[in-house]
C-alpha cells in the first residue's frame, strides 16, 4: 500500500487539507515543518532532513503552495511515485516580477513580524478564504506563524533557483490564483476560478482530480 506524504504551506500544518478525500486505498501521512537550523538554511539542504519523516521506498508528494516547492526537493532524493503540486511553483520563474523585485530589497529579513501580520483583515480575500472556518484557520496560521521560520521560508522562495520543470511533475493551479497567479505550461491542471485555498473551499473539486490522478498509484 502506498503512502501519500502531505506538505502544507507556508507556516501551515494538517488542516489545510482536512476536506480532501484521498483513493481509500491510501495511506496518508503528514510531513511537519521543523525549525531551520539557520536563516540562510538552503532548502535541499532542509529537504534531507524532512525526507527523515518518509519511509514508503516509493512515496506519493503532495505540496501546497510553499510545501510544492519543498516536495520538488524531496522528489530530487528520493524515487517518488508520483510528485504533486497545488497552488505552487514549478520553477522559479513562476514567481511573479514584483515578489522578485521586492526579494532584492530583502524587506522580509528586518520587518518586523507584527507588520507583516498588519494586513490579517485582508487576507481572506487574498487567500481565497470564504467560509467562517476558513477564515478561522487562515488566522490561526498567520498568528500563529514563527517569525524566524517566517522569514526563513520567505528568503527560500524569493531565491529558489529551480531553473526546469521537474520531469513528471503534477501540477495543480487556479486560474484565480492571487498569492502565486498562474504561469501556464502544457500539461499543467487548471482549476477555473480556484483561488490559492482551494483545496479548501473547492475540495471535493479538487479531490475528485487527486484521485483520478492517484487511481492506478
Amino acid at each position: 500500500m502506498s503512502t501519500v506524504y502531505l506538505i502544507s504551506g507556508l507556516g501551515a500544518d494538517w488542516r489545510m487539507f482536512r476536506f480532501l478525500k484521498l483513493p481509500a486505498h491510501l495511506q496518508r501521512h503528514y510531513v511537519e515543518w521543523l525549525p531551520p537550523q539557520h536563516i540562510s538554511e538552503p532548502l535541499p539542504a532542509y529537504a534531507q532532513r524532512l525526507k527523515q519523516q518518509i519511509t514508503d521506498p516509493h512515496p506519493i508528494l503532495i505540496g501546497l503552495s510553499f510545501g510544492g516547492l519543498a516536495a520538488i526537493e524531496l522528489a530530487k532524493i528520493l524515487q517518488p511515485g508520483k510528485t504533486i503540486i497545488i497552488s505552487s511553483l514549478a520553477t522559479r520563474h513562476d514567481l511573479p516580477w514584483y515578489y522578485r523585485a521586492l526579494g532584492k530589497l530583502r524587506l522580509h529579513q528586518w520587518v518586523p513580524l507584527r507588520v507583516l501580520q498588519s494586513g490579517l483583515p485582508f487576507a481572506p480575500w487574498f487567500f481565497g478564504a470564504h467560509t467562517r472556518p476558513e477564515k478561522t484557520l487562515l488566522k490561526e496560521v498567520i498568528l500563529g506563524v514563527d517569525a524566524a521560520y517566517l522569514r526563513w521560508s520567505l528568503g527560500q522562495l524569493l531565491d529558489w533557483p529551480q531553473q526546469e520543470v521537474l520531469p513528471g511533475l503534477v501540477q495543480i493551479h487556479g486560474t484565480a490564483d492571487r498569492v502565486l497567479p498562474l504561469n501556464d505550461r502544457p500539461g499543467l491542471i487548471k482549476v477555473t476560478a480556484g483561488e490559492h485555498l482551494m483545496v479548501m473551499d473547492r475540495a471535493d473539486e479538487i479531490s475528485a482530480i487527486l484521485r483520478k490522478i492517484l487511481a492506478s498509484a
